[in-house]
Parts: C-alpha cells; sequence; structure tokens
C-alpha cells in the first residue's frame, strides 16, 4: 500500500471571489498500488514529510482498497493490477 495524494479545484466559493478555485488536496492509502499514478493526478507521498502534507492541508488519508472499482474511477484511475475488468 502507498499514500498519494491528489489536489482537486474547488468548484464552490469558499468566501470572497478571489477565494474560487483554490486547490484542495486529499490523501488516499490505495492498498496493493505502489507504482506512478501522475496520469491520475495523484502524487506519491510516502516520502512527503508530516509538514509538507500540512503545507498542502492533507491531514488523514482514506483507504481504497484493493480493486475498488468505483473509487478507482473518482480518482480517474483506469488501469494498473487492482483493476479487474
Amino acid at each position: 500500500m502507498s499514500r498519494y495524494i491528489k489536489k482537486f479545484r474547488s468548484t464552490t466559493a469558499l468566501g470572497p471571489t478571489e477565494e474560487r478555485g483554490v486547490p484542495l488536496w486529499a490523501g488516499y492509502d490505495i492498498e496493493g498500488e505502489d507504482g506512478d499514478l501522475s496520469d491520475a493526478g495523484l502524487l506519491k507521498a510516502d516520502n512527503l514529510t508530516d509538514d509538507e502534507l500540512r503545507e498542502r492541508g492533507v491531514t488523514s488519508f482514506a483507504h481504497v482498497a484493493a480493486g475498488d472499482r468505483a473509487m478507482y474511477e473518482k480518482l480517474g484511475i483506469h488501469s494498473g493490477p487492482n483493476i479487474r475488468k
């Protein structure tokens, strides 16, 4: 299992207009994955420090089970060892 983070763009205003489009980072523990998932916009976070994660606002990681097709689709992972056709 490896840790990954993904940046999402806010589609809702969180405050004044200048705050629209602020990046929101989310963390994922993806079971059985260890490779480069940058094509899906995921940055491997195994070697990031706690400070680097905090700078992005990542304080926890959601568990993603191997072969969880719905979550893989949500994250944009369309191929890999844990995608069952």
